[in-house]
């Protein structure tokens, strides 16, 4: 005996159907700030006007309806926290940016052999690959130094590698330098591999164990981070700096940065421009 499946009917969509949009609840957004504060450091809790609608829009394009949703979402979802971390880590560069201070740091450089460096953060790569191009313009061979960056934001790290940047970022680099260090393509330049064998950028996060087995440092920068975490996360992270800078080395900060009163560092100036050396 044979059996005959009945073909099933195609369903018809109906043309007039509309999908009515959740509706957004607001619950719970002190809980995501304070989610935000504690693993990343960013203190966002004083601009909650602001980033309230950035969150928000971050919701909606993920089919989140609350930031109550949000927040037990990121408990488990570890694709779903570097996105968060990438919304609000966004950090725009240029090379050569306050170049008496990177000079400074590229004078005490020549006086260490085989010094390395650390960029935390380092952005989109332009420091570290300034660092680089003022080291070699003093002929410093690339096999003499280091230069590693490090960011929390995946997407900032994947533009640094590649290395292709904008008009807009090289404005302050004249042509010679363009023409050396870069190649070149339509809108863009990107830099000759060649050039920076000793540079090197991966994913970290200050506060997690990963960045202290980076190795010993002879100079950190990190500018411009420090202003967005309050007195109890910039004394975490000096504590952790001073744990990677060796005895002799310097720490330097960007001119807004301010640290409080600790045990690990001693403010200098020279000629109006400040670095950070560890007490003994």
């Amino acid at each position: 005996m044979l059996f005959w499946k009945k073909k099933k009917e195609p369903q018809i969509a109906l043309k007039n159907e509309v999908v009515v949009p959740q509706e957004f609840n607001t619950f719970g957004l002190q809980d995501l700030l304070h989610y935000i504060k504690r693993e990343i450091g960013v203190d966002l809790l004083s601009k909650n006007s602001v980033i309230e609608t950035k969150l928000r829009l971050f919701c909606e394009r993920k089919e989140i309806y609350s930031f109550r949703k949000l927040f037990e979402a990121l408990q488990h979802d570890k694709m779903l926290r570097q996105d968060l971390i990438d919304l609000v880590t966004v950090n725009e560069t240029y090379f050569y940016r306050e170049e008496s201070q990177l000079d400074m740091a590229v004078n005490f450089a020549l006086t260490i052999p085989n010094v390395r460096i650390l960029c935390a953060p380092c952005a989109s790569g332009e420091e570290v690959y300034s660092l680089s191009m003022m080291l070699q313009e003093r002929r410093r061979e690339p096999r003499e130094f280091s230069i590693t960056g490090i960011d929390i934001n995946s997407e900032a790290i994947e533009k640094a590698q590649k290395g292709l940047f904008s008009e807009r970022s090289l404005h302050k680099l004249d042509q010679r330098l363009k023409e050396k260090f870069f190649t070149h393509e339509e809108r863009f330049y990107r830099v000759k591999r060649e050039y920076f064998s000793s540079t090197s950028f991966t994913k970290v996060n200050i506060f997690e164990h990963e960045f202290l087995s980076l190795g010993k440092f002879d100079i950190i920068f990190s500018r411009n981070m420090l202003i967005y975490f309050d007195d109890e996360f910039r004394l975490k992270t000096i504590e952790r700096f001073a744990t990677l800078l060796k005895p002799d080395g310097k720490l330097f900060l960007g001119h807004a940065d301010i640290i409080p009163d600790n045990p690990y560092f001693i403010k200098h100036t020279d000629h109006r421009l400040s670095y950070y050396v560890k007490k003994s």
